[in-house]
């Protein structure tokens, strides 16, 4: 028995915020990929709740909705066009 499609973390793409997954990461990049603008939209207020979710400890940090929508543009790659509640992050290149 051969297992030729076996995907190894070293040959996935470098997960930007380790802590959410890989599974938030491909919805955020499904969002990324969607056309439709309000499709996209919806998208991305799922991933926001799903990411409150995973981190119920956010719940405590004073304005934790806009460190979620930081977040998930910073797992963007700053690449994802919603309508936000809040201003988008400014990308600082390292």
């Amino acid at each position: 028995m051969f297992f030729t499609d076996i995907e190894y973390n070293t040959e996935r793409p470098h997960l930007i915020i380790p802590e959410y997954g890989r599974h938030i990461q491909k919805m955020v990049d499904q969002a990324v990929a969607e056309q439709d603008p309000e499709k996209r939209n919806k998208q991305a207020k799922s991933i926001i709740s799903v990411m409150g979710n995973l981190n119920p400890h956010l719940r405590d940090v004073a304005d934790f909705q806009h460190k979620l929508w930081d977040q998930l543009f910073i797992i963007s790659d700053f690449k994802l066009d919603v309508e936000s509640p809040y201003e988008k992050p400014v990308c600082r290149g390292i």
